[in-house]
């Protein structure tokens, strides 16, 4: 009871304008980055309780940013969205075509391993949120593959449907209790399609 007077009152204390104060952003993301592990190691179908937990907070202290789990993981797949619109943009800008959808096709991999979005579980929990997400992240895998194709890196027999067949083969392999064995299996997923996208007829 304790804590969670003393979070209260830090809620209410400094306040930056226009946003959540300064102490409650911290708390928010501190919130945000324990569900990524929490996700990865327990499924998606860990309670508010877990997450708290592994945070350090109470679990009052992450209802008053959260409604609940299910807002927990629309938050994370928001923030993990816009994560890769930005690196999507960086990777056009700084590296040839071909080298920009590989590395973005390795980054999904890496993400879809250590937070579960787009992950089997996450479409049956959340479907029409994982859709939302999963289109998204093909737009921006598309715009590269469109460039990659275009110079010549990526055959262009290769389309849309073979970045879904990526994305789907990453996902089933991504619920690997071991994580790290679920990252190698991911990655080797996306070297067999990249050897693929360059030698399709």
């Amino acid at each position: 009871m304790r804590r969670e007077v003393v979070e209260d009152a830090r809620f209410r204390s400094d306040s930056e304008p226009g946003g959540l104060r300064r102490d409650a952003r911290r708390n928010r993301l501190g919130v945000l980055r324990a569900a990524r592990e929490v996700f990865r190691e327990r499924g998606l179908e860990a309670t508010v309780r877990n997450v708290a937990h592994r945070a350090g907070v109470s679990t009052a202290t992450v209802h008053r940013r959260f409604s609940g789990r299910d807002a927990i993981v629309a938050d994370l797949a928001e923030q993990v969205a816009g994560e890769w619109d930005e690196r999507w943009e960086a990777l056009a800008r700084g590296f040839p075509a071909e080298v920009a959808l590989e590395r973005a096709l390795r980054l999904v991999a890496s993400e879809t391993v250590a937070t579960r979005a787009c992950s089997p579980d996450h479409r049956e929990l959340f479907p029409e949120r994982a859709r939302e997400l999963e289109e998204r992240v093909h737009r921006g895998l598309y715009r590269l593959l469109a460039d990659a194709r275009e110079t010549g890196g990526i055959s262009a027999a290769v389309g849309a449907e073979d970045l879904r067949l990526v994305m789907i083969s990453v996902a089933a392999v991504a619920v690997e209790s071991d994580e790290e064995r679920a990252e190698r299996a991911a990655q080797r997923v996306v070297t067999h399609f990249l050897r693929s996208f360059r030698g399709t007829g």
